[in-house]
């Protein structure tokens, strides 16, 4: 467990040198959590209240905009105490994985890596944005036989998960940061 924390440590850019936003977007940062249950790693989701007016009723990682004032780890951060009840001094920063820009909302989002320490309470989710949340089993996130394709005219690829569908910024996000993970995993 420590060598694959080490090893995320080592392959993600440090946390106040991840780059920059791209310019004239909405800044936003998320927190992919990785924690430890019955063995396993495991990532926390949470689905957005459908009637939000960025990405309604999508499944996502934890996060949100960036106020005036503060970086994008401690805005990660925030927010994941915010949206799931996850203290920001409890989480350890790992890393920063590359930028994000999705034209549909005007974001440049930038995903941390962060690790949370056991013991895990349950997750409180805020009710005034989230209809709830999943944990997805990391091994299962980065199995691209469990992804799907879509056959609809928009193609996107997408992972069913209890009644819940990871697509869109989301998978593109999971998908930015598999590579390093999966090395991490194996070494």
């Amino acid at each position: 467990m420590a060598e694959f924390l080490a090893q995320l440590e080592r392959s993600f850019a440090p946390i106040d040198a991840w780059g920059e936003f791209r310019r004239g977007s909405r800044h936003a940062a998320v927190a992919f959590i990785l924690y430890s249950e019955a063995g396993r790693w495991m990532v926390p989701f949470v689905r957005r209240r459908a009637d939000l007016p960025d990405h309604p009723g999508q499944v996502a990682l934890p996060g949100g905009g960036v106020k005036a004032g503060e970086t994008a780890w401690e805005a990660a951060s925030r927010e994941a105490g915010e949206e799931i009840g996850v203290p920001p001094a409890r989480l350890v920063p790992l890393g920063a994985g590359e930028p994000i820009y999705t034209a549909v909302s005007n974001f440049s989002v930038v995903p941390f890596v962060a690790h949370l320490p056991g013991p895990v309470p349950p997750f409180v989710y805020d009710a005034h944005e989230l209809e709830g949340g999943l944990s997805i089993p990391l091994e299962r996130l980065l199995d691209e036989s469990a992804w799907a394709r879509s056959a609809s005219p928009w193609q996107f690829r997408y992972l069913a998960h209890e009644e819940s569908m990871v697509w869109g910024l989301t998978e593109r996000i999971v998908a930015g940061l598999a590579p390093k993970l999966s090395r991490a995993l194996s070494e």
